[in-house]
């Protein structure tokens, strides 16, 4: 199989097909068939799970090669960014279409964030940074001046993982209000075990002791 293909498809994704039965984890993907980008053909084939190798050096390869090529590709958008012609940008994101150019940008912005481990503070003034050299560079802002200044607040909030708050009730530590309050609402622990929490931790409100602790813990 060769790395550079003419093909394109429609999504990025399409329905697997012709899963190895014997595979220990069937790949839940089939990457689009299209040319080379950061990635070859083969590097999307490996990541979805449809390519698998027999010697571990082979494997270690293979994994070297993408991030070189994903390192490269990162540090290209410092040339991309700036000296790219307008109308050749123009272009690339008009193949792509508004909704691909969307979906794609989100993954940037995922690929990013992870990047960073999720640190806000430091994503925070990456966009910040990002946006206001291209706020200067594309001149969005000629009529009233210079760019000086982007601002960028990132607020996420996560669901309760349910299992998890479960097992730490059942390991007797601690909880909040707001975890037994989920535990509660998802109907994995009732009045009785209101009840024994509210004797155990000495009352409440305030940090619980789980199920079956001694007060003096």
């Amino acid at each position: 199989m060769t790395d550079e293909r003419d093909t394109t498809g429609d999504e990025l994704f399409t329905g697997v097909e012709d899963i190895d039965d014997d595979r220990e984890l069937a790949p839940i993907l089939t990457p689009e068939d299209r040319p080379r980008g950061i990635l070859s053909p083969t590097d999307r084939e490996y990541l979805c799970g449809h390519k698998e190798y027999a010697q571990p050096q082979t494997d270690a390869n293979r994994r070297q090669a993408i991030r070189e090529r994903v390192v490269n590709g990162l540090e290209d958008f410092a040339l991309l960014s700036v000296l790219l012609e307008p109308g050749e940008r123009e272009k690339v994101f008009a193949e792509l279409g508004q909704e691909e150019t969307d979906e794609a940008l989100a993954s940037m912005v995922a690929f990013a964030y992870l990047g960073v481990e999720g640190d806000r503070h430091r994503f925070e003034t990456c966009l910040e940074h990002g946006i206001l050299q291209g706020a200067t560079v594309g001149q969005f802002s000629q009529s009233v001046g210079r760019a000086t200044d982007a601002d960028v607040s990132i607020s996420v909030e996560y669901d309760p993982n349910i299992e998890a708050l479960y097992q730490r009730f059942e390991d007797n530590g601690e909880l909040t209000d707001a975890e037994i309050g989920a535990l509660v609402r998802a109907g994995r622990i009732g009045e009785d075990d209101i009840e024994e929490l509210a004797e155990t931790s000495g009352g409440f409100p305030g940090v619980f002791v789980g199920k079956g602790a001694e007060s003096g813990e």
